[in-house]
């Protein structure tokens, strides 16, 4: 390959050689024409710090072009289950708090065959791996260019799920004529409810001696509900390590104004907040809770509400990025950015039969589910039942 001839790889292990990439991986993200938070440098420092219990096991591949830094790839030594075929991979982190992920990458990086040089890189380092394993890429994510220019031998990339936006850029009173009637009258409804109330104040906070206090009162007001220790116990203010993981991003991205704690409050306490980070036009609201006790009233809704009204205002903020595509988005009628799963196999044994599993499964799934599950003995459906969800 005579285009791979000036691109070099220069690996970087754990919390240690994140620090030591910092110029170069800020250097990479100053020159992407559209980027995300979970470009950031800091985003990736946090979890490391905070989320990833073996930090030794993410690896940044660092790319140059020449002498140029030119992209960053992190990925995280793993071991993935297919149906019961175990694979070494290599992937994005997995964590359910990381819900977004990519390539961190120049617009040049996008033609260059990052992935060919990956795998030439890997094989002269004598590290085995059976699939580069790397899910939750929305539509516009640099990975999709650089494997579109370059195709490797053995890859599947499948939709896995949409990430809703709401366009902040029309006049709030055309956003709001664009939702059903009987929405707007159920928001309608609960200002007039919660103007009943005393003390009601909406406060939009990114830094300041005030976001500390917004922070614990997004805690708070999270862990009162539903996630909290009486329901499913997912809340943030439960688990020492995501409440350090989102501390920690509020300190490191609070100076540039690239972190929003957003509150409702009313009848002396906070009712509903949002943590959100900002990022060139667009917030990611990317934790929203609200008090139970204070339905009747909304609050998550009205909040969402009142920071579009904001925001539209404003002119700042161009999209609202709602980073899931939970049922109760509906209401507010969000577009949406399709979500992919890219897969790339290797030539090892298992990479093969993965590669043939997964290639086969779509086309067989509908006769399968028709003509021979049903036959099948009871054990077999559980182990192909497990196999399904895996893919």
């Amino acid at each position: 390959m005579s285009d791979n001839k000036d691109i070099t790889i220069t690996p970087f292990q754990g919390l240690k050689g994140l620090e030591s990439l910092k110029d170069d991986w800020n250097n990479i993200v100053s020159g992407m024409p559209r980027r995300h938070f979970f470009h950031l440098w800091e985003w990736y420092h946090s979890y490391l710090q905070c989320l990833e219990p073996n930090p030794d096991c993410m690896l940044f591949f660092l790319f140059r072009k020449g002498e140029t830094p030119v992209a960053v790839l992190p990925l995280q030594v793993a071991k993935i289950s297919l149906g019961g075929l175990k694979l070494k991979a290599l992937a994005f982190p997995s964590h359910n708090h990381l819900l977004l992920c990519d390539l961190i990458g120049k617009p040049e990086a996008l033609n260059l065959p990052l992935l060919q040089v990956l795998n030439q890189h890997l094989r002269a380092q004598g590290q085995s791996w059976d699939v580069i394993h790397l899910p939750h890429l929305l539509e516009d994510a640099c990975t999709l260019p650089v494997v579109k220019n370059h195709p490797p031998p053995r890859f599947l990339l499948k939709q896995e799920g949409r990430c809703d936006f709401m366009d902040a850029t029309a006049t709030y009173e055309s956003f709001l004529s664009g939702l059903s009637k009987n929405f707007r009258r159920s928001l309608k409804r609960a200002r007039q409810h919660l103007d009943e109330l005393p003390g009601v104040q909406f406060t939009f906070t990114q830094n300041g001696p005030e976001l500390e206090e917004r922070f614990e009162a997004f805690l708070d007001v999270e862990a009162s509900g539903w996630k909290g220790a009486q329901g499913v116990g997912t809340a943030i203010k439960l688990h020492p390590n995501l409440r350090s993981f989102y501390h920690s991003l509020t300190q490191a991205l609070s100076a540039s104004g690239k972190v929003s704690i957003n509150t409702l409050s009313a009848d002396g306490k906070c009712i509903a907040a949002q943590f959100c980070l900002l990022l060139d036009h667009t917030v990611y609201i990317l934790k929203i809770g609200y008090d139970e006790n204070y339905k009747r009233y909304a609050p998550g809704n009205l909040l969402v509400d009142l920071f579009l009204k904001q925001s539209m205002e404003a002119g700042a903020i161009k999209n609202m990025n709602l980073i899931t595509d939970a049922a109760w988005h509906a209401d507010w009628k969000p577009k949406s950015y399709d979500k992919f799963k890219l897969d790339i196999f290797n030539s090892t044994l298992p990479g093969l039969i993965g590669f043939a599993i997964l290639k086969s499964y779509s086309l067989l799934k509908k006769h399968y589910l028709a003509y021979i599950q049903p036959r099948l003995p009871e054990r077999l459906q559980e182990w192909l039942g497990r196999l399904a969800h895996e893919t």
